[in-house]
């Protein structure tokens, strides 16, 4: 962690990248935003489609920096080799990771539904492709959206969720 971001992690977050079928490649802009930031991990929830795209963030950022989640489109490579959900505690907060699945409509309800989610300060999705920044029962719900795609919406984004001893602030990027 660097000291100079005030006792804060940062942490970029993306999700249905979906590379090459909905773009050919990551937007430059986020890359570029990513490394100004000097962020301390990546979160990618899923949908790289090609398992390329994941090792060319890892030569980006780093193997310890990029924490991933499969996606119901990726490649047989990246969904048998990263879990379909996974759990962490950063800086105290507990985080739950998954890609996620059906419609936006009714998405949190499903989600808890799903899984236990009871134990989570902080929850985040993929799937939908439309962004979600909504704290419900005391659990911050975040879905960065898409980079490549509007499917279920009109814009295309991404996150950056900054976590420090006092408070988790996600922040929706627009492209």
């Amino acid at each position: 962690m660097n000291d100079e971001k005030n006792d804060e992690l940062v942490i970029g977050i993306l999700s249905d990248t979906h590379i090459p079928s909905r773009g050919p490649n990551i937007p430059q802009e986020i890359i570029k935003d990513f490394k100004e930031k000097d962020i301390d991990f990546l979160f990618h929830l899923g949908d790289f489609t090609q398992a390329k795209v994941y090792s060319d963030l890892i030569e980006l950022f780093g193997k310890d920096k990029v924490i991933a989640i499969a996606g119901n489109m990726d490649d047989n490579e990246l969904s048998k080799s990263l879990p379909s959900s996974r759990d962490l505690t950063l800086y105290g907060y507990k985080i739950f990771l998954t890609h996620g699945f059906g419609g936006p409509k009714g998405v949190i309800r499903r989600l808890n539904n799903h899984y236990d989610l009871s134990q989570y300060d902080i929850v985040v999705f993929g799937h939908i492709h439309k962004p979600v920044n909504k704290k419900k029962d005391k659990i911050l719900y975040i879905n960065p959206g898409s980079p490549t795609d509007k499917r279920f919406t009109d814009v295309n984004t991404y996150g950056i969720l900054r976590l420090s001893e006092i408070k988790a602030d996600f922040n929706l990027i627009y492209l």
